[in-house]
C-alpha cells in the first residue's frame, strides 16, 4: 500500500501524470494517423474497434472506443466518405446498423496495426520486461478501481 501523501505536489500527483501522459501519447498519435494514412484520432479509434471486431452495431461504438455519440456520429460518416466502412440496417430495427470495413477499410486497417505496434515499441522500449508488465497491470488495477469508486 502506497502511504498517504501530506502535502501536494502538481507534478506529483498521479491523475496529473497520467493526462499529461495520455494527452501526449494522443497527440503524438494523431499525428501519425493523419500525417501517415490521412484518418483523424476518432476515426482511427473506430477503424481500430470495428477491425478488431470484424463488424459491430454502431449504436455500441461509443462505449466501446470511450467516445461520445456525436464524436462516433462523425467519425463514423467521416469513414463511410473515406469508403472505409459500410454500415448496414438491422432488419429487427432500422434505427440501428452494423458496421463494417469495406475492403479498403480492411487493408488501411491491415496496414495501420504494425505501424501502431511499432509506435507504441518505440515508447516502451526504455522499460524492462517487469517495469512494463508493472505498468500495465497497474493501470489495469486503477481502472478497476475507478469502477468501484
Amino acid at each position: 500500500m502506497v502511504q498517504k501523501k501530506t502535502h501536494f505536489v502538481l507534478d506529483d500527483f498521479v491523475p496529473y501524470k497520467l493526462v499529461l501522459t495520455a494527452e501526449r501519447v494522443g497527440s503524438q498519435l494523431a499525428e501519425l494517423y493523419s500525417r501517415e494514412f490521412g484518418v483523424s484520432r476518432p476515426e482511427w479509434r473506430l477503424l481500430a474497434a470495428i477491425g478488431y471486431r470484424e463488424q459491430v452495431i454502431a449504436r455500441d461504438l461509443s462505449a466501446i472506443s470511450s467516445m461520445d455519440k456525436v464524436k462516433v456520429s462523425r467519425g463514423l460518416q467521416g469513414l463511410e466518405d473515406k469508403g472505409l466502412i459500410q454500415r448496414t440496417p438491422m432488419p429487427e430495427d432500422q434505427r440501428a446498423a452494423l458496421v463494417r470495413l469495406t475492403p479498403e477499410g480492411q487493408e488501411l486497417y491491415q496496414r495501420m496495426v504494425p505501424r501502431v505496434l511499432e509506435w507504441e515499441a518505440n515508447l516502451i522500449d526504455c522499460l524492462s520486461a517487469s517495469e512494463y508488465r508493472d505498468l500495465v497491470n497497474g493501470l489495469d488495477r486503477l481502472l478497476r478501481r475507478l469502477d468501484e469508486l
